[in-house]
């Protein structure tokens, strides 16, 4: 697990997602997600401060107040675009089968790259800020959740997985291995072991004929 930084002294209350407003206000948005992924790849998680995300962006620390309370949530908005770009959530409508394994060989393939170390040291930051978990949750993981329930009820609906399981249970022997692996760290989960547990976890979710 990361190392904590010093808690920021941010605004109590979590604000709403960014939203568009006026360009101005837009390009300073868009410069302060492409600041703070500078920051994480180059200089790493410890390195993320509002400070510093200001000084790269070109903006005050004000303007980063008005959208977000710390560098953790604007981190946390980071890892959505990320995960829509590198890992994006399982789509209905043609095979949910496959949608879902390839969902897992994706999450897979970046669990050690930026995403993943990312999202490692938000959920660390997470245990102890509840503003930092309110975002996680409300903006990546439960909607991306979401997303991968309604192709497992689609697949149930199919006969296609068992339908006296939870879509919820499924999903996490689905996921469960290569999130265990990826924040645990004994191991990395690969691409190869992603298909693997797909394979044998879907052996025993298969529906009796």
């Amino acid at each position: 697990m990361p190392r904590r930084r010093p808690v920021e002294p941010p605004p109590r209350a979590l604000p709403p997602a960014p939203t568009r407003g006026r360009p101005r206000s837009e390009q300073a948005h868009r410069a302060i997600l492409t600041a703070t992924l500078e920051l994480l790849r180059d200089d790493g998680w410890l390195a993320l401060t509002i400070d510093a995300i200001a000084k790269r962006a070109g903006v005050a620390r004000t303007t980063i107040y008005r959208w977000w309370p710390s560098s953790s949530v604007i981190a946390v908005d980071v890892l959505v675009e990320l995960g829509a770009t590198v890992a994006p959530s399982p789509a209905g409508g043609g095979d949910p089968l496959r949608a879902i394994r390839l969902e897992m060989r994706r999450l897979a393939a970046v669990a050690t790259e930026l995403p993943g170390r990312v999202l490692c040291a938000v959920l660390g930051e997470a245990q102890h800020d509840p503003t930092v978990r309110a975002a996680l949750f409300e903006r990546l993981i439960f909607p991306r959740r979401e997303a991968t329930l309604r192709v497992i009820r689609d697949a149930q609906a199919r006969g296609l997985l068992r339908d006296d399981l939870s879509p919820g249970a499924i999903a996490d022997m689905f996921y469960g291995p290569i999130f265990y692996r990826m924040l645990m760290g004994h191991e990395p989960p690969t691409e190869r072991f992603a298909t693997q547990t797909f394979e044998r976890v879907l052996v025993g979710l298969t529906p009796e004929r």
